[in-house]
C-alpha cells in the first residue's frame, strides 16, 4: 500500500474522531443549570483523547509536507499570495 496514501487516510480519520468528540462535549455541555451527564473522568478521557489526536495530527501534516494552517478556499477565489521567480527578478548594475 502506498504510504502517502496510509498518511492521508490516517489523518481523515483523526480529523473525524476530533470531529465526533468536540461534538459529543457539545451536544452534552451543560444548559439551563442542568449538570452534565459526562463524569469528570469522561470529561479527563476525552480531553486526553485530542490532545493525542492533536499531536498525532502535527505529525502527519510533518510526515506528509502539509501545515495545519490549510483551509479550504472557492475555485474562484484569488490567492492571497503570488509566487515570483527569483530568476525573473532583474539584477542590479552598480
Amino acid at each position: 500500500m502506498d504510504i502517502d496514501k496510509t498518511l492521508h487516510d490516517e489523518q481523515r480519520i483523526m480529523r473525524m474522531m476530533r470531529k465526533t468528540l468536540t461534538s459529543i462535549v457539545r451536544d452534552t455541555a451543560p444548559r439551563d443549570g442542568n449538570p452534565s451527564p459526562l463524569t469528570e473522568a469522561t470529561v479527563l478521557g476525552i480531553k486526553d483523547c485530542l490532545v493525542v489526536i492533536s499531536n498525532r495530527e502535527v505529525e502527519l501534516a510533518r510526515l506528509t509536507g502539509r501545515t495545519l494552517e490549510e483551509r479550504p478556499h472557492y475555485s474562484d477565489e484569488k490567492p492571497s499570495a503570488h509566487v515570483v521567480k527569483l530568476s525573473s527578478i532583474p539584477k542590479k548594475t552598480h
